[in-house]
């Protein structure tokens, strides 16, 4: 029985998974397989296997299934969260928030007068959410709002994604008269609304971890594309100069609150001393291992395998 392509990419990121297929009628087992490793695990990515197999073994992330993960470099604590008076952004779970308001007409029919309130709520969600994405960091010197200023094209995405944002939980009703309603859109679909021209990495060494790990101080701006600067200034990571960051964003970027475990297995942790927007200075003795993290990044990145953690 064949597996489904978003299970199978599920899989891949646990280093060893037990999965049984049951018929619900009958308790039948239709399939039943234990995948080690990627080397076994089944998948139709064969390039991924010809080219990453001996240097990455998928590591266990507790964002894509509930079960114990097998190594657990990072304590979470809660997610980023950037509010808003009407809204908020969640860097950790990739998506954007807003709330609207409408009112009940108490001159109408109560089942239409609520119909109509809530109907002028999502129209004022999504006007609201439009205003939060103008605002949202795509770099440390801009937001989204350069991109749509630049591209009646961008325009035309944003609005239809926001046009598009999906009605989260219940209409809650005020003693006033007023009814809220929230929306939400992926902030993978933002990344791609404004994706512009890069050139695709080519090569790129074969990964000697599983994840990179970046402890980060408070204070900083998040944004969709991180850069490492080292003391001087000088740019040595740049998360927008790889294509398949900006087609797999959500899979490639990871902003945490949360600690690091002292000796995390299989991760290459990062220390930083400062942030400068949404840029974060490296130290000096850690120089070497962002160089190490742009080499692997195009190998790793294209197969939306390499994992960027930013813990604050």
């Amino acid at each position: 029985m064949p597996i489904s392509s978003p299970l199978l990419r599920k899989l891949k990121y646990f280093s060893k998974v037990s999965v049984k297929i049951i018929e619900v009628q009958t308790g039948r087992i239709l399939y039943s397989a234990v995948a080690e490793g990627i080397s076994s695990a089944e998948t139709k990515e064969e390039s991924l296997r010809d080219a990453c197999k001996s240097a990455f073994h998928p590591l266990v992330w507790m964002f894509l299934i509930s079960q114990k993960p097998a190594v657990e470099p990072i304590k979470v604590d809660s997610a980023v969260k950037e509010e808003y008076e009407k809204g908020e952004i969640d860097w950790t779970n990739g998506y954007i928030r807003a709330k609207g308001y409408g009112f009940v007409d108490p001159e109408k029919p109560k089942g239409k007068a609520k119909l109509l309130a809530e109907r002028a709520a999502v129209v004022d969600a999504r006007r609201n959410l439009l205003e939060i994405i103008k605002g949202v960091h795509i770099t440390s010197k801009t937001v989204v709002e350069d991109y749509m200023v630049s591209s009646d094209i961008v325009v035309q995405r944003v609005q239809g994604i926001v046009k598009n944002a999906r009605i989260i939980g219940k209409p809650k009703y005020y003693d006033d008269g007023r009814v809220e309603v929230w929306v939400e859109m992926k902030l993978e679909n933002l990344v791609k609304a404004i994706l512009t021209n890069t050139k695709e990495s080519e090569g790129g060494e074969k990964a000697e971890v599983k994840e990179v790990v970046i402890k980060i101080p408070e204070g900083i701006k998040a944004c969709v594309y991180p850069r490492i600067l080292d003391e001087n200034g000088n740019i040595l990571f740049d998360a927008s100069q790889y294509l398949d960051v900006k087609k797999r964003w959500d899979e490639a970027i990871k902003y945490i609150k949360g600690k690091v475990s002292s000796s995390p297995e299989g991760s290459m942790v990062i220390e930083t001393i400062s942030a400068k927007g949404c840029d974060v200075v490296v130290k000096k003795e850690d120089v070497e291992k962002v160089n190490k993290l742009k080499k692997w990044g195009s190998c790793l990145f294209k197969f939306g395998k390499l994992v960027i953690n930013l813990v604050i």
